[in-house]
């Protein structure tokens, strides 16, 4: 009796081949499905990051002093004292001094009003250093000056860098309203107080 037609080795072949390829295209449309699937992930997650990047405050370094009186005073004349150490607004005089280095400050009057322009004060304290390391650290502050460039308001430069024994730190650093204290001389540091708040001031448009 005859079990039906039998299957020759050509067909045998064939339907074989036939078998791989549906395998392979199978296997080829799971990795597209999934190459897919993947990049429609991260595209998500990547969207969430930037919105929650965005919700984020910004940090701005240093710490915001409240804002004191901006009157014009004559030289001389007295007022009630500072709310920081060093200034950082107040009653001041009414010319300010031209920006650059000073290896003797000028009175803290003169330089408030270089901050109400949008001025960046750099105070550097030598005390315990050798003549040869304050030379250094005056060094330092020299080039992070030239490195900062000027000011995209008025194009000059809008910093004044001055000696101030009395502070605590080897560095301080003053905007209009806002001051950070540096223990060691710190390039960054100066750069990022520099360009966060250079220029951000009442009188911005004054050179």
């Amino acid at each position: 009796m005859s079990s039906g037609p039998r299957q020759t080795p050509a067909r045998a072949r064939s339907a074989q081949q036939q078998s791989d390829w549906l395998a392979r295209e199978q296997r080829r449309r799971v990795l597209i499905i999934g190459g897919w699937v993947t990049a429609g992930v991260l595209f998500v997650l990547m969207i969430v990051y930037l919105v929650w990047q965005e919700a984020q405050p910004e940090v701005r370094p240093g710490q915001t002093i409240p804002l004191l009186s901006a009157a014009h005073i004559p030289e001389g004349t007295p007022h009630d004292p500072y709310n920081s150490e060093p200034p950082t607004s107040g009653p001041h005089y009414a010319t300010p001094v031209e920006a650059g280095f000073y290896d003797q400050a000028p009175v803290d009057e003169y330089l408030v009003h270089n901050m109400e322009h949008g001025h960046i004060i750099i105070w550097y304290n030598c005390t315990g250093l050798s003549e040869a390391e304050c030379t250094t650290l005056k060094n330092q502050i020299r080039d992070t000056m030239s490195r900062a460039g000027v000011s995209a308001v008025t194009g000059t430069l809008k910093l004044v860098a001055v000696p101030r024994p009395s502070l605590t730190t080897q560095i301080a650093l003053t905007s209009w309203g806002h001051l950070q204290l540096l223990e060691a001389f710190d390039s960054n540091a100066i750069l990022e107080f520099i360009r966060a708040y250079r220029d951000e001031a009442p009188e911005l448009g004054a050179a």
